[in-house]
């Protein structure tokens, strides 16, 4: 325990330390070990869903170079071969304009050893202070995967989440004032008092308010109120892949029963539900249902894809804001895809998060609605 801290308190001191930074840009140099002459390697940008660049590697070394208008997180990869699951790797670190220097090995490259980045310094601790425990929820998972089901197995599943989000608490309360704080905080946003929240939005240096980040944490606290079932619709606006402007509570009125469902393109899960949809549209649609399908996509082309690859044929809008806008906030979207089933008054009554591909959103909702009105 000693020796852990020691090592904690030595990256800490090392995270003080200014990186380089280099105004010209990021400078990524990479040396790896027991890859195969000649792999491609893409660097992939989280934020925008998309790869920005690409290189082979030559005798075990790489290197990028570019230029980003804030730290971000990114993935390094390998191509993606269904046939050769093995032959897939990746990492995931933060880029910022410093010189970066990336080591691994092709068996362990998930944990690459970085240098050069504070940020990277910032996120490598917290992944040391949960590394134990992950490693155990790892086994666990693995154990109840090959069906062996286990009350008490679930049990400490929950007790690890709940003693990893404590530690990200932590983080967060002491050392808030850096990118991997911020977005850590993204995620726990809404299990902060809003008092707290703006306590701490306030403590952060500029740059770090006008981030993107920065941004949706100002929006969420502009929000008095977050819609759960029960709660009546507040309006959202978006427009259709042909450009024209739609509102949810335009449709509402003119429809029994709507379904607004959050969905984006790179989400595979959200495409799977559309599926679903599909089935769902066809049995009710002349019934009286309507679905909304509200992309949280950034990017047009990568909606229009999408929307023409499965066919949605309802209601289909966008902001293109991305997920850290107003209106999935104001809808409480922590993930998706995430439908709402709402009522002609625009009374939200019933909520459903995540796929299920043994049973259609809102299925029994919906044959309880429409029977009740053919009997009547």
């Amino acid at each position: 325990m000693k020796r852990i801290l020691i090592l904690l308190t030595c990256i800490f001191l090392a995270c003080n330390q200014k990186a380089e930074q280099n105004d010209a840009g990021y400078f990524i140099k990479g040396e790896v070990t027991n890859f195969k002459d000649s792999t491609m390697l893409y660097l992939h940008n989280l934020k925008l869903d998309k790869e920005v660049d690409s290189t082979y590697l030559v005798k075990g070394e790489f290197s990028f170079k570019g230029f980003i208008e804030e730290p971000q997180r990114f993935i390094l990869k390998t191509k993606f071969d269904p046939k050769n699951l093995d032959s897939f790797k990746y990492t995931f670190f933060w880029l910022e304009n410093t010189k970066l220097n990336l080591k691994a090995d092709f068996e362990d490259f998930q944990y690459a050893n970085l240098s050069g980045s504070r940020l990277n310094d910032i996120d490598r601790a917290q992944i040391l202070k949960k590394s134990v425990l992950n490693k155990q929820r790892d086994s666990i998972v693995t154990l109840l995967r090959s069906g062996k089901s286990n009350k008490t197995l679930s049990k400490r599943i929950k007790q690890i989440d709940s003693i990893n989000k404590t530690i990200d608490f932590q983080f967060i309360r002491s050392t808030p004032n850096n990118h991997v704080a911020l977005e850590t905080l993204i995620f726990l946003k809404e299990e902060f008092p809003k008092e707290e929240l703006n306590k701490i939005y306030n403590a952060l240096d500029e740059n770090l308010k006008q981030s993107d980040n920065g941004k949706s944490i100002k929006t969420y606290l502009s929000i008095d109120n977050i819609l759960e079932k029960g709660d009546y619709i507040l309006d959202i606006e978006g427009k259709n892949l042909q450009g024209h402007n739609k509102t949810l509570a335009s449709i509402v009125k003119h429809n029994k029963y709507t379904i607004l469902d959050f969905w984006a393109a790179g989400c595979g899960p959200c495409r799977m539900q559309s599926k679903q949809y599909a089935k769902l549209y066809k049995k009710y649609h002349s019934k009286g249902l309507e679905i909304v399908s509200f992309s949280l996509d950034k990017s047009q082309k990568n909606w229009e894809a999408a929307s023409k690859k499965d066919n949605i044929s309802w209601i289909n809008i966008s902001d293109l804001k991305g997920n850290m806008a107003k209106t999935p906030m104001t809808y409480g979207v922590r993930g998706i895809p995430n439908s709402f089933l709402i009522d002609q008054k625009g009374k939200i009554v019933a909520e459903f998060n995540g796929y299920n591909s043994k049973k259609l959103p809102f299925e029994k909702e919906l044959e309880l609605f429409f029977n009740k009105e053919e009997v009547n």
